[in-house]
């Protein structure tokens, strides 16, 4: 299999398409270690990269981690691959956390396969101004304790503007008698039965405007959850915007810590501010946790 130029082919005329059609099941791995010994913050050339680190940084403050190396993949994977299987070579045994571009990404993705990593998440991140929720993350994880959605919604609504943040599990639900709900000062909390449970957080906005954001159109089915709080302690830095906030819920989630626990197959937080006047850089790109 020549993977340098069937990625190449597939980065040109498909750079996109990942999004379109989801991730291949086979990328996924099962019952990942919850902390890494080593980790890795890889960088693939956009422009969110160094404000995302200083987010990483200060994660890896909060919960005492000095060990986080940082790489940078200057232009990208289009013009070659080496480099990155170099590096899967040299950071064996680590857990990764990956930002690029979603061209990159549909590459990336084939690397790992044959390099047999494990993906533990896949996310995708936008700001721009045609939406009501102008910063959307929507991700694809294995189950909600590798999950870094409930620490950036907390954020969110402490620091930020507007968001929307949804989450798929691809593993079973948490048993029950475990954790039904999650909830934070301002959030209320709604609960779908269905084929499979999915739970909706949303702060600021009724329960069918939260529909109305997540793409529903009727609010029959959902059941209020009691609050359950599980805020955790009030943020000890000051977050430039939403990028280092990403960076620094996705580090501190795939160092172990920071998730919730929820009994569903998926979750969606709805954040609407009634102040709006901190400017959002618009950006869109990628992340990805693996352990390689």
């Amino acid at each position: 299999m020549e993977v340098d130029r069937r990625s190449l082919m597939k980065g040109v005329l498909a750079g996109g398409a990942l999004l379109a059609f989801g991730v291949p099941s086979w990328a996924f791995a099962g019952s990942p270690v919850r902390t890494p010994q080593r980790c890795v913050l890889v960088f693939v050339g956009t422009r969110a990269d160094e404000v995302f680190a200083r987010g990483a940084r200060a994660a890896c403050a909060r919960v005492d981690y000095a060990g986080l190396q940082t790489v940078m993949l200057k232009g990208g994977l289009l013009t070659g691959t080496d480099r990155m299987i170099t590096l899967m070579d040299r950071f064996r045994g680590a857990r990764w956390i990956v930002v690029m571009d979603d061209a990159n990404a549909v590459i990336f993705l084939e690397l790992i396969r044959t390099a047999g990593a494990r993906l533990l998440s896949m996310g995708t991140h936008a700001c721009s101004k045609e939406h009501s929720c102008q910063v959307r993350h929507a991700w694809t994880t294995i189950s909600p304790s590798n999950s870094p959605g409930a620490l950036l919604a907390s954020q969110f609504i402490q620091r930020h503007g507007s968001c929307l943040v949804t989450e798929n599990f691809l593993q079973a639900p948490v048993e029950v008698g475990a954790l039904i709900s999650w909830s934070a000062p301002g959030f209320s909390s709604y609960r779908l039965s269905d084929v499979e449970a999915m739970h909706l957080h949303c702060s600021g906005l009724s329960l069918s405007d939260a529909c109305g954001v997540i793409g529903l159109t009727t609010i029959e089915g959902w059941t209020a959850i009691p609050p359950q709080v599980c805020a955790g302690d009030c943020l000890s830095w000051e977050p430039e915007n939403w990028v280092d906030s990403l960076g620094y819920a996705m580090t501190e989630a795939a160092l172990g810590g920071g998730s919730v626990q929820e009994s569903c197959s998926g979750r969606a937080f709805v954040h609407q501010s009634r102040n709006e006047d901190r400017t959002q850089p618009t950006e869109r790109f990628m992340s990805f946790v693996i352990d390689v």
